[in-house]
């Protein structure tokens, strides 16, 4: 059973108990009491259906907790119920509207799912007060002290105090990109030898793998050849330039020599940038040159110091530039990847330090630097990935490990808080109910602007004051007394919303 439908069969019972101990019952008073719209054909307020006005549907937009256009959710809005059933569009079997039952209408389910996600997960203390709510001018008032005794009502007086800011959020270890590199060979062929194997340290300039490769001795092959026409076609210049100058030559067939051999000298420079582009460094070049070779063992070779840290190639296999065979780390610094919400913009920053706790070594924390907040959400989070440079000298920190940051985003400073239990949503805004007598008979709920989750309490910038007594426990059961009584669009009695 989800905690909103016990605290709704607590409050029942809760407004039974008064009954029986108070001759005058809980009520709401509003402010004023506008008489009720006409129904309209379809058993609802007109005002409020969207097959009357189906203008509501886009004017509304999403519910972002369900994913279905605002105007036509039940969940929010369960009178929309008796509207549904009247235009024939109700599942009996699951109690929901036949176009948005996830059982009987997959495809819709799915649609449903991903505009959900695309609307994300808005969390509901991040709201701002609604302009045109009226809660503020409800006050809810008991018979007598002694129902609030004996519901149980708790108080806490508003006060400012020190507050410090620690973004705490989920993390996962990863290898330092810059110093990480996945080696795969240049030329299809096949792996003849493997030289360095997981977990074995190499250094700058290791042959990890070599690759027997016909594309590297064609290539090599190519080379050679070009070196020897250069040499035939400048030679040949040179002695039909010679004839020219003596006058016993032809100019045509003159120019037609150092044109072969300019041609030559770029058939030249084309094979050994082949080479390069193969891996070959300069010397290896220069090798093929001197030597005349034409060997097809193709070398994969460490670009940095580190670690073997991935294996996916055994000998005898045939292998294509586009698969990774090795994989080498160096493992001396990790990165967090931290997940922040949208909300955390407004205090976390890149150069704040941070601390990181590993799941999987409990005990320990690793210090670093937040070096990178990235400058896109993740459509479906609605998170941002930010990155902790950690030092990882005693090689204790492993690739894909989980923990959880702990950012200092600020020195301490006075703050109005209030406890998460005092917080209430009555359908459009975060309400804290404001004890308004010294009997304790009277409370009026006041539009909270909220601005920092300290973990078990809310920074408060607007709606209290420093002085104000408001109900902690309890505070549910007067929220459940406005929602009985309240009128017009913004309320409704089944609150699924999350916090």
């Amino acid at each position: 059973m989800r905690t909103s439908s016990i605290l709704r069969l607590a409050a029942a019972a809760l407004c039974a108990t008064w009954s029986t101990l108070v001759a005058v019952p809980v009520w709401a008073q509003p402010a004023s009491s506008p008489q009720a719209p006409a129904p309209c054909p379809h058993g609802i307020e007109a005002a409020k259906c969207p097959f009357c006005d189906p203008t509501r549907i886009e004017r509304l937009g999403m519910c972002k907790e369900h994913g279905v256009p605002e105007a036509l959710c039940v969940k929010c809005k369960p009178y929309l119920k008796a509207a549904f059933i009247a235009a024939g569009d109700w599942c009996k079997e699951h109690d929901t509207p036949e176009s948005q039952c996830a059982t009987c209408n997959p495809a819709s389910a799915r649609a449903t799912n991903t505009r959900a996600e695309a609307a994300g997960a808005e969390l509901r203390w991040q709201r701002e007060p609604s302009l045109g709510c009226t809660t503020s001018a409800t006050v809810v008032t008991l018979a007598s002290p002694e129902i609030a005794r004996t519901v149980g009502l708790e108080y806490v007086q508003v006060q400012a105090a020190p507050l410090s800011r620690v973004v705490e959020r989920n993390a996962e270890l990863a290898y330092n990109a810059n110093r990480y590199a996945r080696l795969s060979s240049r030329a299809a062929g096949v792996l003849a030898e493997v030289k360095k194997d997981l977990g074995e340290a190499v250094k700058k300039g290791d042959v990890l793998a070599v690759v027997d490769s016909t594309d590297l001795g064609a290539a090599k092959s190519d080379l050679l050849q070009a070196l020897e026409m250069v040499k035939l076609w400048e030679t040949n210049a040179a002695r039909e330039r010679a004839l020219v100058e003596k006058g016993v030559g032809v100019e045509r067939e003159a120019l037609e020599a150092e044109t072969r051999a300019a041609e030559s000298r770029i058939a030249v420079n084309r094979a050994r940038q082949r080479l390069r582009n193969l891996g070959l460094s300069k010397e290896q070049i220069a090798t093929v040159e001197r030597d005349g070779d034409t060997s097809s063992l193709l070398e994969l070779v460490a670009s940095f110091d580190g670690m073997v840290v991935e294996r996916a190639a055994v000998m005898g296999e045939i292998v294509e530039p586009s698969r990774p065979l090795l994989a080498i780390a160096d493992t001396g610094t990790m990165w967090a990847l931290v997940d922040l919400s949208e909300s955390d913009l407004a205090v976390v920053r890149t150069g704040l330090q941070a601390s990181i706790t590993v799941d999987g070594l409990p005990g320990k924390s690793f210090s670093g630097k937040l070096t990178w907040i990235s400058t896109q959400a993740d459509p479906k989070t609605r998170t941002l990935k930010a990155r902790v440079e950690l030092d990882n000298g005693e090689g204790l920190l492993r690739a894909n490990m989980f923990g959880r940051a702990r950012i200092n985003a600020g020195d301490s400073r006075q703050a109005v808080t209030i406890p998460k239990e005092a917080v209430q949503w009555e359908g459009c805004c975060n309400i804290a109910f404001v004890k308004s007598d010294a009997g304790g008979t009277t409370f009026a709920p006041a539009r909270l602007v909220l601005a920092y989750d300290a973990g078990d309490r809310y920074e408060v910038t607007g709606g209290l004051s420093p002085g104000d007594t408001i109900v902690t426990r309890g505070s549910y059961i007067l929220k459940n007394e406005i929602l009985k009584n309240a009128v017009g669009a913004g309320c409704c009695e089944v609150d699924h919303l999350k916090k």
